[in-house]
């Protein structure tokens, strides 16, 4: 027989509370000593008739309000309000990628299994938590790290009596352990990630200019242009006359006249570049 699974204790809780609520009501035995003393007492048929038919009403009653389905319904809103509870208490996950995906998943699996481990009322609380930590992907760290990591933590007497169950638990323990650090590794990539697009965004406009320091860019053809043209221009200068000489030999040839033949010489070297 497969152990209860934890909706199923708590449909068995909702059961016996509505049994409390629709057994038969009866009068005490020392109402019905009072009355049988009394001289104006109450006589024993009418009282039974009148029990008969309010337990008959109770009886309808119990049927319409407490049925088996309305039970089992009322349990899994239960479960479900509590485990949406639990993820409002974090922040809104992230997209963790294909590795968090994956990691969400085996994490599934785990709650899957964790479904068929029994629990007492003294080990509600773990397996509630396990099971908050896994379908939650919110789940804070602290939440994960705060379980035990063997069941007899909190119940020795019930770890003593179920070995493979507690067996069982420590391992999905240490497995949805191993799964938060995963994630928080995850996490971390993925920030690191965000930052790198933050910073690179502003490169994918158009009117940014690209980077003109490379091997054979921009940079370099031009610097390359100018050593040609470095060269021309040495060499032109070379085939220019020597001034001192010109001087010795035009002692008398006014400064204005100088100037305006340095000048010619610079215009005809440009125009033959």
């Amino acid at each position: 027989m497969a152990p209860p699974t934890i909706l199923a204790h708590k449909s068995t809780f909702l059961a016996a509370q509505t049994l409390q609520l629709s057994r038969g009501l009866a009068p005490s035995h020392a109402w019905r000593a009072a009355n049988e003393a009394a001289e104006d007492g109450i006589p024993s048929r009418a009282v039974e008739d009148v029990l008969y038919r309010l337990n008959n009403a109770l009886q309808q009653h119990v049927k319409r309000v407490y049925p088996l389905q309305a039970t089992r319904h009322v349990a899994e809103q239960i479960d479900s309000l509590f485990l949406d509870g639990g993820g409002r208490d974090g922040d809104d996950d992230d997209e963790d990628g294909l590795e968090g995906e994956e990691s969400l998943r085996e994490g599934i699996d785990l709650g899957t299994q964790l479904l068929s481990v029994p629990h007492s009322p003294v080990t509600s609380t773990i397996y509630t938590g396990l099971l908050t930590a896994i379908y939650c992907t919110t789940a804070t760290d602290h939440a994960i790290a705060s379980l035990p990591p063997t069941w007899d933590a909190h119940a020795p007497a019930e770890a003593e009596a179920q070995p493979p169950e507690a067996h069982r638990y420590a391992e999905l323990q240490s497995s949805l352990t191993s799964l938060s650090a995963r994630r928080a590794e995850i996490t971390a990539r993925v920030e690191r990630l965000r930052h790198m697009r933050a910073l690179l965004e502003p490169f994918q406009e158009n009117n940014v200019q690209e980077n003109l320091v490379t091997r054979n860019g921009e940079v370099e053809k031009e610097l390359e242009r100018m050593r040609f043209l470095l060269v021309r221009v040495a060499g032109r200068i070379g085939q220019l006359p020597d001034p001192a000489r010109d001087a010795e030999t035009d002692d008398d040839v006014p400064m204005e006249d100088l100037d305006e033949l340095e000048k010619k010489k610079v215009d005809a070297l440009l125009d033959t570049l």
